[in-house]
């Protein structure tokens, strides 16, 4: 009798508390990958060769992969917790400056470096833009790609995230 009262109390408590730990960061399911064809980046940024999803728990992300096999672009998708994009990055460090950026879906933000030569950082490179359109955001981390905030290199990865933020839900 007490194995059963047990195995039910197990069960009852996995019914309960997995659909909740599982919508917890993103609830709607958004497949990152699902968001561009990996061609298009691929053609926006030559040096991306292939793309990797990768999902731990709830968390997916859509890594766009160098030669080496690295992430060159990683791209996660989830339900919106800000209304403003410099909110959703605010917490990143001291080691970025945040803008707002215009143009991209409800709210739109992006960190960027600032340098810091005795560590072999380059100033003004965008570490994560941050796209908010209605309750959902899509985030772009160009890791190992030369994006500078003020170059085509950026106006290319806004592109990106323009097409990408239009299929969220």
């Amino acid at each position: 009798m007490k194995s059963v009262f047990l195995c039910m109390a197990v069960l009852l408590l996995t019914l309960c508390i997995t659909p909740q730990a599982r919508s917890g960061s993103n609830p709607d399911h958004i497949d990152p990958c699902s968001l561009i064809e990996k061609e298009k980046v691929m053609a926006a940024f030559p040096a991306v060769k292939a793309m990797e999803k990768q999902t731990i728990g709830p968390n997916t992300t859509c890594n766009y992969l160098n030669d080496k096999g690295f992430a060159a672009l990683i791209v996660s998708a989830g339900r919106a917790y800000y209304r403003d994009g410099l909110s959703a990055l605010a917490g990143m460090g001291e080691g970025y400056s945040y803008k707002s950026v215009s143009g991209l879906g409800d709210s739109a933000a992006m960190a960027v470096t600032k340098p810091e030569p005795k560590y072999g950082i380059k100033g003004n490179i965008v570490a994560e833009l941050h796209v908010i359109t209605k309750k959902s955001f899509v985030n772009l981390a160009p890791v190992r790609l030369d994006v500078r905030a003020d170059g085509p290199a950026f106006t290319t990865l806004k592109q990106l995230a323009t097409e990408m933020a239009t299929k969220l839900p």
